[in-house]
């Protein structure tokens, strides 16, 4: 399949299902039958994460038959390595605010080829944003070409997030380089955190723990972008097993690895 083909046939799937879930939610009709705990009384698994990715997993397995796909919610056939054809899948990205907002939440999706990145999209499900971006062919917001609003950041221009967990437990000192800088958000998705950096509103982003579906979208509309997504430290990505996560524009992602090597 051609990658514009590809990117119409993704952009279709994806937002078919996340209007869906949001036209429920605006008619008052929650789509929430169900809400389970996994690794923690925060880790939350809904039936619309389930839903999600089996409706995921059912259009691959028609459309690319000969593909794999690593799912957050495990609900069919997973890999154990990145050859081949994968789709990265993260259903329903932030489900704490899914179900306790019902805002701040959307679908990632990414395709790698043997390891290397060649697609990924990103949906905010309730601001009807969708993002995504092929390798070598730029970023699209909402079907129409994108660029960033800013070239680069450094740490005093710019706003930027780091999990609670970091910032509360002043992790590496973590509390000494915001202050360096315009403040402090958190959003509770990577979704809406990626996005955030990807639309302007923050220059960096970082976390102690993302899942290879936390990433994969992003890691690919970053590269496009410009943008730096690595673990804290610098170092490459895990889009297997999962790692630490930076992304930012490149002086302040710079400015955090050179801070973050400091305290270790």
């Amino acid at each position: 399949m051609e990658t514009q083909t590809l990117r119409e046939t993704l952009r279709h799937w994806i937002i078919e299902r996340g209007t869906a879930i949001r036209e429920a939610i605006e008619a008052h009709d929650n789509p929430i039958d169900q809400v389970e705990t996994k690794s923690s009384r925060r880790d939350l698994v809904t039936n619309i994460d389930k839903e999600t990715e089996r409706y995921f997993r059912e259009k691959f397995a028609t459309t690319f038959p000969n593909d794999h796909v690593l799912g957050e919610e495990g609900v069919g056939e997973q890999v154990d390595s990145l050859a081949g054809n994968v789709w990265i899948v993260d259903p329903i990205d932030g489900t704490a605010n899914f179900v306790l907002q019902q805002n701040h939440f959307g679908i990632m999706v990414g395709r790698y080829i043997d390891g290397e990145p060649q697609f990924g999209a990103i949906y905010d499900v309730m601001s009807d944003n969708y993002f995504d971006a092929v390798i070598g062919e730029g970023i699209e917001h909402n079907g129409k070409p994108y660029s960033l609003r800013f070239e680069d950041r450094s740490v005093e221009q710019t706003l930027v997030c780091f999990n609670a967990g970091m910032a509360m437990k002043n992790t590496a000192h973590v509390q000494d380089f915001i202050e360096k800088t315009m403040g402090i958000r958190v959003y509770g998705s990577a979704e809406s955190e990626i996005l955030g950096v990807l639309t302007g509103e923050l220059g960096l982003y970082g976390t102690q723990n993302l899942h290879p579906w936390d990433m994969a979208a992003g890691n690919v509309i970053a590269i496009e972008a410009g943008l730096k997504f690595t673990q804290l430290n610098g170092e490459p990505l895990d889009l297997l097993h999962g790692s630490s996560g930076l992304i930012g524009y490149p002086t302040i992602h710079e400015q955090f690895v050179s801070f973050y090597t400091q305290q270790h």
